[in-house]
């Protein structure tokens, strides 16, 4: 399985639809089918709701390695920890994050994005 996530910006049901149909084809092909990390937002306002500055400062931090605890993240950043929590929450939720006891880490070694600038009546 591939280590990255796919975030999609403008993505719709229909996309979705259409990358699980796929595997459905092709494992019952015979192929070996890898699972596929997307997480979709309906639109760039969406996406800002969850990717704000702070919010990428937290995920660069976590790729120099996971942290023992929101505490020790939010001292490594020079942050409140309340404000880091509710980070940490945020991206979690929208599965960038993961959490294993105390220590927060990346759900994903890389990241990936594609952004569809066209109106939803336009898409495929």
């Amino acid at each position: 399985m591939s280590d990255e996530v796919t975030v999609v910006i403008g993505g719709s049901v229909e996309d979705m639809r259409g990358r699980f149909l796929s595997a459905v084809r092709r494992a019952e092909a015979g192929e070996a089918v890898e699972p596929e990390r997307v997480v979709t937002f309906e639109n760039w306002a969406t996406f800002l709701k969850t990717f704000s500055t702070a919010r990428i400062a937290v995920l660069e931090a976590l790729a120099a390695g996971p942290a023992d605890s929101i505490t020790a993240l939010a001292g490594s950043l020079g942050r409140n920890y309340r404000r880091v929590h509710d980070d940490v929450a945020a991206l979690e939720k929208a599965g960038l994050l993961k959490r294993t006891g105390t220590r927060v880490m990346l759900a994903a070694e890389g990241a990936c994005a594609h952004l569809d600038l066209r109106p939803a009546r336009a898409r495929p």
